[in-house]
């Protein structure tokens, strides 16, 4: 489960989460290009690549599907 801004919870995929965080590097990326020397940035382009290609491997390996429930870490 990942938290809301309203604070409900909802259940995501492992496919869902991985692009999410792919989106989330490639947002700060951008966010920060004018800012951050360019191995910095290099580096945040390649986290994003991996977490897509990751993504692509779990989804080929029919456990993108997988939920994933933080909730009970607890």
């Amino acid at each position: 489960m990942i938290s809301t801004k309203n604070g409900e919870t909802k259940t995501v995929t492992c496919n869902e989460q991985l692009d999410q965080a792919a989106r989330m590097v490639q947002d700060v990326a951008y966010a920060l290009a004018n800012r951050v020397d360019n191995t910095t940035l290099t580096e945040l382009m390649l986290t994003s690549r991996k977490l897509e290609r990751l993504s692509e491997r779990v989804n080929k390996a029919k456990l993108g599907s997988v939920k994933i429930n933080h909730g009970d870490d607890n």
